[in-house]
């Protein structure tokens, strides 16, 4: 830790640095993660309108490659790979964002202030590898960021030095969560290292009630139950999971991907139950002023520009209709997980 009062250029105009600069240890592994890390480090350099905070950043990543490397490379900053050994009174806080290892307890204890960990969700709720997921599939109107001290040998369950409640935007999907929580996450960072022995000092156990768990998205998670989904579970699946994993079910025995998912608000305007009578889970129906293929839930229809069927490209709604749908007896129009 290093006390100062030095006076520094900036695009900010000229600064003052009256308070305490941290040497810091960072640990990230993804985009979510480089957000902190850029600003960070923009604080290191002057670039930022808060305090200084910042006075050396070192990085530990998992692989010497993705966001974290391409940046901490470029931008000329100490880069370690993981497993690192920290050594004794070279730093003063560890920072952990979007990281996935369990660090050691005697690398925590070599930092003099421990490590602390950005976490988006107010824990306890939603404890695990994916938060931001598991916040959109339980239709949560509400989360936020959590910063936690790092506890040994357990995930996410250290003090909270810091919360701050979010409201969760409506039809978001998980990029744009991700990113809006990331920069909000960055930000309470910093606000956190403005006063960060205070503020550890107070930090208090995590509630024991209202633990829920965010494990790892699995790829089964996207295959879609007709008759056991509502329109607006498939919704919320479509949205939290789909950059990453597919949307699955099948047609006629062949393994199929739903792309470009319609608002339910808008299937629901279409009125497609005056149009078709079937009420079966899974029948299908070509929308064709919509251009949209129409499925059945359980409670009503979703809806999908694009498909893909194994064998053949990814096509548009028109395109499947064409060359399955109208091709297949209507009473066999269904599809089924």
């Amino acid at each position: 830790m290093i006390f100062t009062a030095l006076v520094r250029k900036s695009r900010f105009g000229t600064r003052s640095c009256h308070n305490q600069l941290w040497r810091i240890l960072f640990y990230g592994s993804d985009t979510f993660s480089l957000s902190s890390l850029k600003l960070l480090n923009e604080n290191r350099l002057r670039k930022t309108p808060q305090p200084c905070v910042v006075a050396t950043l070192s990085v530990v990543c998992t692989k010497l490659k993705g966001p974290i490397v391409d940046y901490t490379i470029k931008e000329g900053i100490p880069l370690n790979q993981w497993p690192f050994q920290v050594p004794q009174n070279a730093f003063d806080i560890g920072i952990v964002v979007s990281f996935g290892k369990m660090i050691a307890s005697d690398d925590i204890e070599a930092c003099k202030y421990g490590m602390i960990n950005v976490h988006p969700s107010l824990l306890p709720r939603w404890r695990g590898a994916a938060p931001l997921v598991h916040t959109l599939l339980a239709g949560d109107t509400s989360s936020g960021i959590s910063i936690i001290t790092v506890a040994p040998k357990r995930f996410d369950t250290g003090k909270i030095v810091m919360q701050r409640e979010v409201p969760v935007p409506p039809a978001v999907d998980l990029p744009n969560y991700s990113a809006m929580m990331a920069d909000i996450g960055s930000n309470l960072l910093l606000t956190c290292l403005q006063d960060l022995p205070s503020l550890l000092s107070k930090a208090t156990p995590q509630a024991t009630v209202g633990i829920t768990k965010a494990p790892k998205v699995r790829k089964e998670m996207g295959v879609i139950h007709w008759n056991d989904d509502s329109c607006e579970r498939v919704y919320r699946l479509y949205r939290a999971i789909s950059n990453f994993v597919d949307i699955t079910t099948f047609w006629q025995g062949s393994p199929v991907k739903l792309h470009n998912m319609v608002n339910p608000e808008e299937v629901f305007s279409a009125k497609v139950d005056e149009l078709v009578f079937v009420k079966e889970p899974g029948y299908c129906y070509y929308h064709p002023k919509r251009r949209v293929i129409c499925i059945r839930c359980h409670d009503g229809w979703v809806a999908f520009k694009e498909i893909s069927i194994r064998g053949y490209r990814r096509m548009s709604a028109t395109d499947f209709n064409c060359g399955f749908i109208q091709k297949t007896p209507t009473e066999e129009r269904f599809f089924v997980s």
